[in-house]
């Protein structure tokens, strides 16, 4: 600690970043970034800087309760511990299941691993990592030996060529981003190259774009092998001595994609001109690192595709040197924490797996009475096992799977099968919790106290600096409480998480016997003051050198010390045909997963706050729709609503929609209701990136917007409509659409509700009718009913009003739509400083040869966390060729 404030972790991606928090401070802080963190040196994104905006206890859950009763921790534990010893009696071990998440801290994860592993005997432990990481774990111990990312940070910034596949890094990891972008402004020369079918803000940056046909990747790195042994780029020294399999591998990759560029470039969908600039580039530069993330690992083989990248890096021996590398870039903050400890149903702990020694050796240091001795249920088939009747008990922790699982539909009945489902969460109500028997209130960020690792092994410390509210607990206290009513007091009798820790990393130890790399036990021994004052650190910690990269020396923890080159065919994605779309899914910049956290904060709803659907302008053309539009898209298994956002970044024939709505934020859930339970045979990571659907226009017959202030209950008719939600600071706006009620039917609902309204206005003549009511207190209710295309109204312009009543704000002004004093502001591009779209355009009409430092330094967008760079790059090229073309007119 220093005077500065207190040093803990963000609660976001992988990237891991260090935080610092004021030691004097309530729920509303002001954070910053910790210099001093290895990960981001000071640098946060706009979630990071906004993390003091999720912490008041709006829609907390604090106090458990058992089948909507609210009761004693005792009584919750107990009746826990009662249905757990009830099922495995009667159903066996293996009726019992946990389902974790990469939001759970180290100590966590060890303490659920160990209670199911060993000594409930069941295996069927799983983690919303197999969403995120499992193919790129697979991968790493095919490759490898063991799941150990061989790469750091550092390597982004020396490389002389980055590529980037898979992966939207200036949203998706925007710190690690900014540092990829500082050293190319430093180094002129150094290259990035992304592979992405849409045009997104990180393609938008790259010196070559690759706009690869969706799911092409693994034949795109297939085609790069045969390219590199053709002309004689590949390390062939490296591979005697290091790595096996280097024929077989050539030959599946020539079986698959042939030796003609032409044809190659015709199967990735690419130019060919383009393949060959990338391949010519990637031979020719010995420093190139390649990142990768969901966009490779979420497919039917994302497994294969991973190896297929990191055989191209093992061909050219380019694995653990300074610059060179394969980097699995982590998408939660601590799913490298839970994969360490046996997050995994096909883990055990320590990077162990269920042969017969480590079963053994970690059993008589659990001292467990009951091993697991073979793999449990991965996601997937956990669920489907669930929906079969076979899972009784099943306890998920700080995950949303009805949200975040592919076909929303079957999840949500898998879970109404379970005898008794328990839902550790922070909030009052998810897609997930909703299904809940019994609800356990948990820690939010600020509060826990633990340990994770990021994406380059760095064990950071989160610590908390707020009072735990009601009686929200640890989850391995919670565990370890259910764990002492099944019998096992000595075996979780932690009063700290520190004594977790420490024990973890004494288990390690075992590993010294072998070649793995995982090995903490240079801090097995650790007090709790040095717990406490914990710097980051990357593992492995064996009390050696520090070890920012894995295999440089060219040893490998396989069976016989080399890396292994894995012969692939990866399945492609079918191309759409007829009236069919591929539809493409990611994360939006300002959110984060199901939005449990973020979508209550204001400030980062502002630059998404619609579920849109991006539509390339043929395809919407051709469905005559255009921005704003209803539209509807469909699949065999569900379907989904959003608003229609024509985008010239998309290709012909491909949609995108981000993955955070679900059925808190939008009354028809959001995209997994369309995405099949298709996963990779090996390592059962689900193929969430891509879909067949159909798109349709959808006409309403009335359509509107409703605003209620904190603590207003919404009106049971809402019930009847489809609408979408956004949080402000002061309240709930919805934006709603009637596929069927006509506008009298609305008014008729409206004058049946009973809620006071200070003032009304019908209008027939524009077939429009709205309702304000306000107290003492500001504006409470607001609703605008129309029989056309209603706008959003301004969510700063509300909480304005929403607020002590404001003598230049009449009732009148709202009604009618003229608020003088609160113009249209644009679209918020910097979330930092609430700066539109408009403003900036507006200053460089005014300003027509500013600069982006002078932009900056009148509008102060881009200055702080720098997320939204790209945006105003892009609005700055976009008037710079207006003028132009302006220009060319004239002449």
């Amino acid at each position: 600690m220093n005077q500065t404030g207190l040093k803990t972790t963000c609660a976001y991606c992988g990237v891991g970043c260090g935080v610092t928090v004021p030691t004097e401070n309530d729920r509303r802080v002001n954070v910053s970034g910790d210099a001093q963190h290895p990960a981001n040196r000071g640098r946060l994104c706009v979630k990071g800087t906004h993390l003091g905006d999720v912490l008041p206890l709006k829609d907390r859950l604090l106090i458990p309760s058992v089948h909507g009763e609210p009761v004693s921790w005792d009584l919750a534990s107990q009746t826990i511990a009662d249905k757990i010893r009830q099922a495995q009696a009667q159903y066996g071990a293996n009726s019992v299941a946990f389902y974790l998440s990469g939001q759970l801290l180290t100590e966590d994860y060890y303490a659920a691993n160990k209670l199911a592993k060993g000594f409930l005997g069941t295996a069927n432990v799983d983690t919303n990592s197999r969403l995120c990481m499992a193919s790129a774990v697979a991968a790493h111990v095919r490759a490898f030996g063991e799941d150990a990312p061989p790469s750091c940070y550092e390597d982004v910034e020396i490389a002389d060529l980055v590529v980037v596949t898979g992966s939207n890094l200036a949203w998706a990891h925007p710190v690690l981003f900014q540092r990829l972008q500082a050293a190319r402004a430093e180094q002129p020369s150094k290259k990035m190259v992304v592979i992405d079918p849409r045009k997104t803000a990180t393609a938008q940056e790259a010196d070559l774009h690759l706009a690869i046909k969706p799911g092409a990747d693994g034949q795109l790195f297939n085609a790069l092998l045969v390219y590199l042994d053709k002309h004689q780029a590949c390390a062939r020294e490296y591979i005697a001595e290091h790595v096996s399999g280097y024929a077989q591998t050539l030959a599946a990759a020539t079986l698959d994609v042939g030796t003609d560029s032409r044809i190659q470039a015709e199967l990735c969908g690419l130019p060919e001109a383009d393949l060959l600039a990338f391949f010519a580039l990637f031979a020719q530069t010995p420093k190139t690192t390649t990142l990768w993330s969901m966009g490779i690992n979420q497919s039917e083989s994302g497994v294969d595709k991973s190896n297929a990248i990191i055989n191209v890096h093992l061909a050219t021996g380019r694995i653990g040197q300074p610059g060179a590398s394969a980097f699995s870039i982590t998408g939660q903050p601590n799913a490298m924490g839970g994969r360490e400890v046996g997050g995994l149903a096909n883990q055990l702990a320590i990077h162990r797996g269920f042969d017969a020694d480590s079963i053994a050796q970690v059993g008589a240091f659990w001292q467990a009475s009951h091993m697991a001795q073979k793999p449990g249920l991965k996601a997937v088939d956990l669920f489907d096992a669930c929906l079969a009747g076979d899972i009784k008990v099943l306890w998920i922790m700080a995950t949303n799977p009805v949200a975040s699982l592919p076909d929303a539909n079957k999840i949500r009945a898998a879970l109404a099968q379970v005898e008794t489902l328990i839902v550790s969460e922070v909030v009052q109500s998810t897609d997930t919790l909703d299904c809940a028997d019994i609800r356990l209130p948990a820690l939010a960020w600020g509060e826990k106290d633990g340990t994770v690792t990021n994406s380059e092994r760095t064990i950071s410390r989160q610590r908390p600096f707020l009072i735990a509210p009601g009686q929200a607990r640890a989850d391995w206290w919670a565990l370890a409480t259910v764990a002492q009513k099944l019998g096992f007091s000595d075996a979780f009798a932690w009063h700290h998480a520190h004594e977790i820790f420490r024990e973890h990393a004494r288990l390690s130890r075992l590993n010294r016997a072998t070649a793995l790399s995982f090995d903490l036990s240079a801090v097995a021994d650790l007090s709790l003051a040095e717990y406490q004052d914990w710097l980051p650190q990357q593992w492995p910690l064996d009390g050696t050198t520090r070890t920012p990269r894995l295999f440089g020396d060219g040893q490998f923890p396989s069976h016989d010390g080399r890396a292994q080159m894995v012969p692939i065919s990866p399945i492609s994605v079918d191309q759409p045909d007829g009236g069919d779309y591929i539809l493409n899914t990611g994360r939006l910049r300002d959110q984060w997963h199901t939005m449990a956290r973020t979508g209550y904060a204001m400030a980062l709803n502002q630059h998404s706050p619609q579920f849109e659907l991006h539509i390339h302008p043929n395809d919407a053309e051709h469905n005559t729709i255009v921005n704003g539009d209803l539209v509807a898209v469909r699949s065999d298994l569900g379907s989904f609503y959003a608003l229609a956002r024509i985008d010239a970044a998309q290709q012909p024939s491909e949609l995108f929609a981000a993955m955070h709505w679900n059925r808190q934020f939008a009354s028809h859930g959001g995209v997994a209701n369309v995405i099949a339970s298709r996963v990779d045979p090996i390592s059962g990571q689900p193929a969430s990136k891509h879909a067949r659907v159909q798109l349709a226009k959808q006409s309403s017959q009335a359509n509107g917007f409703l605003f209620i202030g904190d603590g207003q209950p919404a009106p049971d008719w809402l019930n009847e409509l489809l609408w979408f939600k956004t949080h402000t600071r002061q309240g709930t706006l919805y934006r709603f659409f009637s596929l069927q009620q006509s506008l009298a039917d609305f008014i008729a609902l409206r004058s049946q509700d009973g809620t006071p309204c200070t003032m009304s206005l019908t209008d027939s003549s524009q077939q429009s009718a709205q309702w304000i009511g306000q107290d003492a207190g500001g504006l409470q209710f607001w609703l605008s009913i129309h029989r056309a295309a209603t706008p959003w109204p301004d969510s700063l312009f509300l909480d304005r009003a929403a607020e002590q009543p404001n003598p230049g704000l009449s009732l009148n002004a709202l009604l009618t739509g003229q608020q003088d004093d609160a113009p249209i502001r644009g679209k918020i591009v910097c979330t930092c400083f609430s700066v539109t779209d408009s403003q900036i355009t507006d200053f460089l009409q005014s300003h027509a040869q500013a600069s982006l430092s002078t932009l900056q330094t009148a509008l102060c967008c881009g200055t702080n966390c720098g997320s939204c760079l790209t945006e105003v790059k892009t609005l700055m090229k976009d008037k710079a060729s207006a003028r132009t073309a302006s220009a060319d007119a004239l002449c």
